[in-house]
């Protein structure tokens, strides 16, 4: 038989069926009309997953991104907001308008007491008839300038000094009894003197140390009250001091006014010197302590007016 006319092997009269049957396996090999070689199961699932996993971790890339830069425009507006608030603080002392000064004050009382009304807010408010300015002082608040600020301000209200003709009196005279007499007349017009204080209210017991330091100087010098003395030392202190100038905090200055034993009486102290200038390393000051607008409030309903330093 010639080449051309070999049969083909379906073309054999033999009497068998040749019907071949692929696997799975070998058909996954075979090459499609498109000449490209066909793609199984698991190797498309592994191509989606690597698709997915490409897409999220470009999305997550994305989104951290996004919170990076909104935490930065957070943080930018944090710091902007502390920077505007520290301003705020120091020039308080500064302002020559008390309605502006009471305006401060009030929303610090607002921000404390979220859950007060309107009506319950009202009440604890400070009007600006209880404030006085202190812009006309122009030297920087500091410590060093404290006894120059009650001396131009408050002299008046210190005690007066044993005069120096008495002390001479006092060493010349033989017998002693004119001196005697003159310092006795002395002291008992001291005595039936009203008394007038000055409260200097500072935000901790260190820095009540500080200012009592640096007012020692003064005519009568000063007194500091802190939590670290005994109650009923300072309660025997107020009531037999000559010094007119307490240095205290907030709240010890109400547990001595509000004791039953108390020599010291709330429409005595005339003057509250708030410090107002002196920031702690978090930057707070007196303001961001409670008990400041509470002992404050209890004083000037008893006639008493705020200065800031």
């Amino acid at each position: 038989m010639s080449k051309e006319q070999q049969p083909v092997a379906d073309d054999l009269d033999d009497g068998l069926e040749y019907d071949v049957q692929l696997s799975d396996n070998e058909d996954a090999g075979f090459v499609n009309d498109g000449g490209e070689e066909g793609i199984s199961d698991d190797e498309t699932k592994i191509n989606d997953n690597a698709t997915t996993t490409t897409t999220t971790t470009a999305t997550t890339s994305s989104l951290k991104r996004r919170n990076s830069n909104t935490n930065n425009s957070l943080k930018e507006k944090k710091r902007l907001k502390m920077e505007m608030d520290i301003e705020s603080k120091k020039n308080l002392s500064l302002e020559e308008n008390p309605e502006i000064i009471a305006e401060f004050i009030n929303n610090k009382i607002r921000r404390k007491n979220p859950n007060l009304s309107a009506l319950e807010l009202t009440e604890l408010y400070f009007n600006k008839s209880e404030i006085r300015s202190t812009s006309d002082f122009k030297d920087t608040r500091n410590l060093d300038n404290l006894s120059k600020y009650i001396n131009s301000r408050f002299k008046n209200m210190l005690p007066k000094g044993v005069k120096k003709d008495n002390k001479k009196n006092n060493k010349n005279n033989k017998k002693g009894k004119k001196g005697d007499d003159d310092s006795n007349k002395d002291a008992e017009s001291e005595n039936k003197e009203e008394r007038k204080f000055i409260a200097i209210v500072s935000m901790s017991a260190i820095r009540a140390c500080d200012i009592h330091r640096a007012t020692k100087d003064l005519v009568g010098s000063s007194l500091k009250l802190i939590n670290k003395n005994k109650l009923h030392v300072d309660l025997k202190l107020v009531e037999s001091t000559r010094s007119r100038v307490l240095c205290c905090t907030p709240g010890r200055l109400s547990k001595v006014l509000n004791s039953e034993e108390s020599g010291l009486s709330k429409d005595e102290i005339k003057i509250v010197i708030i410090d107002n200038s002196y920031l702690d390393t978090k930057k707070q000051n007196i303001w961001d302590i409670k008990e400041t607008f509470e002992a404050l409030k209890e004083l000037t309903k008893n006639g008493s007016k705020l200065y800031l330093y």
